[in-house]
């Protein structure tokens, strides 16, 4: 057990490093001045119950307000917003926002202007034009579309005019144009000192929701706490919904319905256990629903519209595939979906979307992948929660022939999915003979499942290659 634990925390202290990361720091040239505010349209008002009524939880989904649960996985750092023409996407580590055909028509960064060269072809290169609508500098991989609008947040480029800030949400025009700072993020207040900083955020019904981390020492013994916050964007201040207290922890939020959805790992030496809880935005009440230790993916897990909670099993051992998915029923976990097949292993790969998506299981080899990197031979099984079978069979990777410049496949850093098809980012590298990575390419695709068995549409790709002029 003690393995199994020192594992995941490993892997979640990753997590969290890149959590915090930034790109390159953002230019003044196609910004707003602070005075440019949009203040005048409020946002939309957070849910309230009459006095004394019966309260009757809401689990339901209105894509107009919620947040896209399927986008909540570990390892995505995208920003994909779908419409009914068109994806806007923001891809892991741009510095620019990039609009896509939803029939891969046309893909490129989200800017009108003919003149404009936009990244000129790496979105780091010395070339790319800072001037272009599409350039949004370093800002958090995420994005949201409210009355119209695209909503973003700006953590760099404001920092030394609101110092007491953790940053600035700023909005546009769906065209890129008509860009302003909508309003200022005050810091939220939490007992563990200036060192706390939201990690994640994701809008919902009228609100910004993240978890809070950061290091602290009390006593001489060093700790990272983890807090889950609620930022109203018709208000000022930060709502702290749940606390964790001292101590190593690592989470996530899920906000679902009226409920924002937080699980807490609590790492406690040699062996680390789940907390799954959750806040009602209409009651104000926090509930614990589970504590144990049958899962160990704190980011992987869905909740439907019932308001079941569904969780990938963590293997006995910590390592190895796998195979079944549990659903939360009256505080334990139960099985719900597995993936047993009598000719090839399959592993868990993603819960979104009302299905599991599962890929079979290839053991890590480390000198194959250092050599070779990821094997493209990918078979799926992607299982509805009733257990019955969506698709199964070979994952098209035709679209990799049309990616030249950063041949190494990777892997994935989204697969998300519901009954109609599949919605992936994939990355790609160039390395150089001594290992490092000298170029990286990321593939939008979308996959349609059909009655031959599944198409696949590359929607669009981002260059990123270090130019040091």
């Amino acid at each position: 057990m003690k393995r199994i634990a020192a594992t995941i925390f490993a892997a979640l202290l990753l997590l969290s490093l890149a959590a915090c990361k930034g790109g390159e720091p953002a230019e003044p040239d196609n910004t707003p001045a602070p005075t440019e505010t949009a203040l005048d349209t409020p946002a939309p008002a957070l849910p309230t119950e009459a006095p004394g009524s019966e309260h009757v939880p809401d689990h339901s989904y209105n894509e107009e307000t919620d947040f896209d649960k399927r986008l909540a996985m570990n390892g995505n750092f995208n920003g994909i917003i779908e419409t009914e023409d068109v994806y806007y996407w923001l891809p892991d580590r741009d510095r620019f926002l990039r609009y896509c055909e939803k029939d891969g028509s046309d893909f490129g960064v989200l800017c009108g202007k003919p003149e404009c060269v936009h990244d000129n072809g790496n979105a780091f290169g010395q070339s790319a034009d800072k001037s272009c609508s599409g350039y949004i500098g370093s800002s958090r991989p995420y994005i949201w579309l409210m009355d119209g609008k695209l909503y973003y947040i700006d953590d760099f480029t404001y920092f030394r005019t609101y110092p007491d800030s953790c940053g600035v949400i700023m909005r546009m025009n769906l065209d890129g144009t008509g860009r302003e700072l909508f309003k200022v993020m005050p810091k939220p207040e939490t007992p563990y000192g200036e060192s706390m900083c939201p990690q994640y955020y994701c809008y919902h019904r009228g609100a910004l929701y993240s978890f809070i981390m950061g290091n602290y020492v009390e006593d001489a013994e060093p700790s990272m706490p983890f807090v889950a916050g609620m930022f109203p964007l018709d208000g000022d201040e930060w709502t702290i919904i749940y606390d964790a207290g001292a101590g190593i922890h690592y989470g996530s939020v899920l906000p679902s319905g009226e409920f924002c959805y937080v699980v807490d790992q609590v790492w406690a030496g040699e062996e680390s256990t789940n907390r799954v809880l959750r806040w009602s935005s209409v009651t104000g009440e926090l509930e614990l629903l589970y504590e144990g230790f049958e899962t160990g993916l704190i980011f992987r897990y869905w909740v439907d519209e019932e308001g079941d909670f569904y969780a990938p099993q963590l293997p006995q051992d910590g390592e190895g595939p796998i195979e079944r998915i549990l659903r939360l029923e009256d505080g334990k976990m139960v099985p719900a979906v597995d993936f047993e097949d009598p000719e090839t292993v399959y592993t868990e790969r993603s819960v979104a979307g009302g299905v599991v998506i599962a890929r079979n299981y290839v053991p890590y080899d480390r000198n194959s992948y250092v050599k070779y990197g990821k094997d493209t031979d990918i078979d799926i099984w992607i299982k509805r929660f009733d257990n019955t079978t969506v698709y199964k069979g070979k994952l098209p990777m035709g679209w990799l022939d049309s990616i030249e410049n950063t041949p190494r496949f990777e892997g994935a850093d989204l697969v998300s999915a519901d009954e109609n098809g599949m919605l992936c980012v994939f990355k790609m590298q160039r390395r150089s003979l001594e290992g490092s990575t000298d170029a990286t390419s990321l593939a939008l695709v979308k996959y349609v499942f059909t009655e031959d068995g599944i198409d696949e549409i590359l929607l669009g790709t981002t260059y990123m290659e270090i130019d040091n002029g």
